[in-house]
């Protein structure tokens, strides 16, 4: 007799409820319903994500073969070149202009050795991080037509490492 009663008495409540919401079935305990279309929102990873520059020679390695490269001052910087770097990277000045390609960058540098007496230059680093590496150069350099006078100047290379080769280099200078 108790079951039958509780049957009635929740028939009851139910069609209570269903003429309080205009004859909808109330909702299920614990259930929301969700706007149509919206996905909810996924929550952020507290987890670090693993970074790699792909196959190859690592950001250390190219690293280290260019600040020996230029400490020795002894193979053209095409060698190197050949060796690290893709042969459609970018070089990037201080100035604000960039360069793409071998032939290119290979030009730009040739003008400005044309331009330039370099008394000595020396590489230190690398200082690797997980996608490429910096190098910090200090020379001694002027100009052979007098415009700039003997100075000793500072400069950082920041390369950009993907599948084993420099992607792009980028110099930046001291008080520019």
């Amino acid at each position: 007799m108790a079951k039958k009663a509780a049957r009635k008495t929740n028939k009851k409540t139910a069609k209570e409820a269903a003429k309080k919401t205009g004859g909808k079935k109330p909702a299920a305990k614990g259930s929301a319903k969700k706007p149509a279309g919206k996905k909810p929102a996924k929550k952020a990873s507290m987890k670090p994500k693993k970074v790699s520059t792909g196959k190859g020679a690592t950001p250390k390695d190219i690293g280290e073969a260019v600040v020996a490269h230029v400490n020795a001052m002894a193979a053209p910087d095409k060698e190197l070149w050949k060796k690290f770097f893709h042969k459609n990277f970018t070089s990037i000045e201080g100035t604000g202009e960039a360069w793409t390609g071998m032939k290119a960058v290979e030009a730009k540098c040739q003008a400005w050795m044309d331009a330039h007496t370099v008394h000595s230059c020396k590489a230190t680093g690398p200082f690797v991080g997980a996608t490429g590496f910096s190098v910090v150069y200090e020379m001694d350099v002027e100009a052979k037509d007098g415009s700039m006078p003997r100075m000793q100047m500072k400069e950082v290379g920041v390369y950009t490492v993907k599948n084993g080769k420099v992607v792009q280099e980028e110099f930046m200078y001291h008080g520019m």
